[in-house]
């Protein structure tokens, strides 16, 4: 059994996602939190099934929301690093 370790950064970028959501339209927010959810569920149960994107990072696209996590498996952890909006410069993924 895989642990979710989600980074500082990562927490930030989902919570100001959900406050932008939710100020745009109540319930929104919550809508992406259930999604992102989801996707943690998804990546717990099967983190090997997301392709690798660079060097030993993966992730997975949300399906409604333009976002995407990008993890990485050590040893029992799957630790996320961030939680991306995909109108962002590519290079800011990988910035740690």
């Amino acid at each position: 059994m895989y642990r979710l370790i989600l980074k500082p950064r990562a927490i930030k970028m989902a919570k100001d996602a959900y406050d932008w959501y939710e100020e745009k339209q109540s319930g929104l927010g919550e809508a992406f939190f259930s999604e992102l959810e989801g996707c943690y569920d998804k990546i717990e149960t099967w983190p090997t099934a997301y392709t690798k994107i660079e060097k030993d990072f993966r992730h997975i696209v949300l399906k409604t929301f333009p976002y995407v996590i990008i993890f990485k498996i050590i040893k029992e952890d799957i630790v996320v690093y961030t939680v991306f909006h995909t109108s962002q410069s590519p290079r800011k993924k990988f910035k740690m």
